[in-house]
């Protein structure tokens, strides 16, 4: 058997281990008797059980990041005006692009989510939620640099927020829904989250007074 066939049978039957017994208490052992090898042959070939569960999620899980990054930045790169008028629907088209990342990467999701408890992998959403905060806290400051009187909201508000919306957002691989269904829930997620925020952020602008 070639290298390449050892070592995708030895991802495949880790795979298998981290979703029956999840990360914590995937043993080694079992993957390296199950993929038919030494434990000495599978640890020459990953380090441990965090480097396979990485090369299992990495793709999916960087492209996720990095989208959702380059979408805040480009957000953030906007004009006011620009922001002002597309925080919707600029939302909307990332939720799409967000919908389309984790449904072709389901399985390495499911193990983020469902089984990645001590993996490096473990505050993933964690780092998500942080990004959209700081970008929500960015938004308000171009709100008021623009004459709007917004309320002032809480950084802890804003996480709390932020977490409700990312983790409801991924309640869709922990529950197994498939997209179309998933998709239709997101936009509703979507749908409550905007009205809640205008009515959080109480917009209105100085003119007005």
């Amino acid at each position: 058997m070639k290298d390449t066939d050892i070592e995708l049978k030895i991802l495949e039957i880790a795979k298998k281990e981290f979703m029956e017994q999840g990360y914590m208490n995937a043993s080694m052992r079992v993957i390296a008797e199950k993929s038919g090898c030494t434990t000495g042959m599978l640890y020459s070939r990953f380090v441990d059980k965090n480097k396979i569960f990485s090369i299992l999620v990495k793709e999916g899980a960087d492209k996720l990041l990095n989208g959702f990054k380059n979408k805040l930045d480009l957000f953030g790169s906007s004009t006011p005006k620009e922001q002002i008028s597309s925080m919707h629907s600029f939302s909307e088209q990332g939720m799409e692009e967000i919908m389309d990342i984790i449904y072709e990467y389901f399985d390495s999701f499911k193990l983020i989510i469902c089984y990645g408890f001590g993996s490096s992998y473990e505050h993933y959403v964690d780092n998500l939620v942080d990004m959209e905060v700081e970008s929500s806290i960015k938004f308000m400051d171009v709100l008021r640099e623009e004459g709007y009187i917004v309320r002032n909201i809480r950084v802890d508000l804003c996480h709390m927020l932020a977490s409700s919306l990312l983790n409801g957002i991924f309640e869709t691989v922990a529950h197994d829904f498939d997209k179309d269904d998933a998709i239709e829930y997101v936009n509703s997620l979507q749908d409550f989250f905007a009205a809640g925020w205008d009515r959080l952020l109480g917009l209105k602008h100085e003119k007005e007074n």
